[in-house]
């Protein structure tokens, strides 16, 4: 089944059902299927054709979904950017992928105009709603006009759906490449790992232009019936006052909300809730203790699953639970046989006994269909069909895997996967820098912080680096604390030696940047 097919079997079985909510406005089955038909028939008159890359830099709202599910109706590819990319980012996607259109919002309209006048390749550039004096197409009043009736496209399981980037440990970000088989399998996986019913509400708090919203939430409400709870940005202050507004049963987070919403306030939780899930990954002891006692969720799910290969292992919903595992290998449902397959190797390849760490590898239906553009790296990560993580994990004697540490040189902060080489290579374009090495450290949020140790040619301010980085990169990117040496520990073939900068422990010389980030000459 393709994404197209899946739509409108739950456009016919459930035509009056609320699928979609988003501030005061709902949206049917029906409702939803003709308004992702109109988006789909506008792109064709804007003349996107099948194989065509066209990229959205849009927040969290219904008209991400209309534009994404519309290019996929019509076998477009829809390519997803980060909304806090500046122009060095975005253009390196637009341009990585070749795409030809470029769909914005009123927040990102002016970073896309700047790259639109660089790149040849993009033919135009779209919002979904008009913007003051810009005089950008508005796509929003084009949908209105558009037929809900979409004429048949010849479109097959395995067809391209979307390029997602993700950051990579060696250089540039790599184009994750998965078909409509992918979203679709991974929506069916979800009815297994959630209990997913027709009756559940999935209220969507991460980002869109991530994998995470889109496999799970969006898919697999739209393979169980069920209803989407758009919310345009994570508030921890109105989370639980929404929860209880929408009477949502589900929810997924990262590392970083848990802990955000554990440290609040005791007065802004509702306890009218009715959320019977969460769905989290390498969720803490203290937070999963948390959110089952006081907040009184009943399940909360620990699991692993990566952009190249979504929903690979969960704690299942009925039966044993350990805190702090991956879980066991993902399940389709009323399926005896696993839906995805692990194995713990180590470094020239062999399988490990239980308990033993080695490197996690995973095959599925789901794996990526390889880097856009990138037969060399796709090689490398994937071999006879198994996809190598670069995640040191074990399995235990019951068979439950547990995460250990990346092999793979990757900071993850507030949710979002940073590469070090990236800000580097942005740090050591200083005039100023002879060199730089970017390592994670531990934050109290229970993910990373990002940490800089600089090699200065001459005299340069922290300040006028993260001044350097802020123009270069988006926030979430930028290094907090900030390390100067006359020089840095090098291995013996002169790389710099990362992990002896890991486990250093002094702090004197760190300039802690945190209040200049947050308040300072934004």
């Amino acid at each position: 089944m393709n994404i197209r097919e899946l739509i409108e079997s739950r456009s016919r079985a459930y035509p009056n059902k609320a699928y979609l909510f988003y501030e005061d406005r709902r949206w049917t089955y029906r409702q939803f299927n003709d308004r992702v038909n109109q988006a789909a028939n506008t792109f064709l008159e804007m003349g996107v054709k099948t194989k065509d890359r066209v990229a959205l830099m849009l927040g969290n709202s219904p008209n991400f979904l209309f534009a994404w599910l519309g290019l996929n109706k019509i076998g477009a590819v829809m390519v997803p950017i980060n909304t806090g990319f500046k122009k060095p980012e975005v253009s390196y996607i637009i341009d990585h992928c070749s795409a030809i259109g470029l769909v914005v919002s009123p927040e990102t309209y002016e970073v896309a105009d700047s790259v639109q006048k660089k790149l040849p390749c993009l033919k135009w550039l779209a919002g979904v709603e008009a913007t003051d004096d810009t005089g950008v197409l508005a796509l929003s009043a084009l949908w209105d006009k558009s037929s809900t009736r979409l004429k048949s496209i010849e479109l097959h399981d395995h067809d391209l759906a979307t390029v997602i980037y993700t950051s990579g440990t060696t250089g540039p970000p790599k184009g994750v490449m998965h078909g409509h088989r992918s979203y679709v399998l991974c929506g069916y996986a979800m009815i297994a790992r959630s209990a997913l019913t027709c009756k559940d509400r999935l209220m969507v708090i991460l980002p869109f232009f991530h994998a995470n919203a889109q496999f799970y939430s969006t898919m697999g409400s739209l393979t169980a019936g069920a209803s989407l709870i758009v919310i345009p940005r994570f508030s921890a202050r109105r989370f639980w006052y929404e929860a209880r507004e929408y009477q949502a049963t589900q929810f997924a987070f990262v590392g970083a909300i848990g802990r955000i919403l554990v440290a609040r306030p005791v007065e802004e939780f509702d306890p009218q809730h009715i959320i019977r899930v969460a769905n989290g990954a390498l969720i803490p002891e203290d937070v999963h203790a948390t959110f089952t006692g006081p907040f009184n969720i009943p399940h909360v799910i620990d699991g692993y699953g990566l952009t190249e290969c979504p929903g690979v292992s969960n704690n299942p919903i009925e039966g044993k639970i350990k805190i702090g595992s991956m879980g066991l290998p993902a399940q389709l449902p009323d399926s005896p046989q696993p839906f995805s397959e692990m194995r713990i190797i180590d470094d020239i390849g062999h399988d490990l006994p239980p308990n033993r760490v080695g490197e996690l590898i995973v095959r599925s239906p789901v794996l990526m269909q390889g880097y856009y553009n990138d037969p060399q790296q796709t090689a490398e990560v994937i071999r006879d069909g198994w996809f190598h993580t670069g995640d040191y994990c074990y399995r235990d004697d019951d068979g439950y895997y547990f995460f250990v540490d990346r092999k793979k040189d990757i900071i993850r902060r507030k949710g979002e996967n940073i590469s070090s080489v990236e800000v580097e290579t942005v740090i050591n374009a200083h005039p100023h820098v002879l060199e730089s090495a970017v390592v994670p450290v531990k934050s109290p949020m229970s993910e990373d912080e990002v940490k800089a140790f600089v090699v200065p040619k001459q005299a340069v301010l922290a300040t006028e680096l993260i001044d350097w980085c802020k123009a270069r990169l988006a926030d979430f990117k930028l290094p907090r604390y900030v390390v100067f040496r006359t020089g840095l520990p090098k291995t013996p073939t002169q790389r710099i030696a990362k992990y002896l900068l890991k486990q250093e422990s002094k702090q004197e010389e760190i300039v802690d940047m945190a209040s200049y980030i947050e308040h300072g000459r934004r």
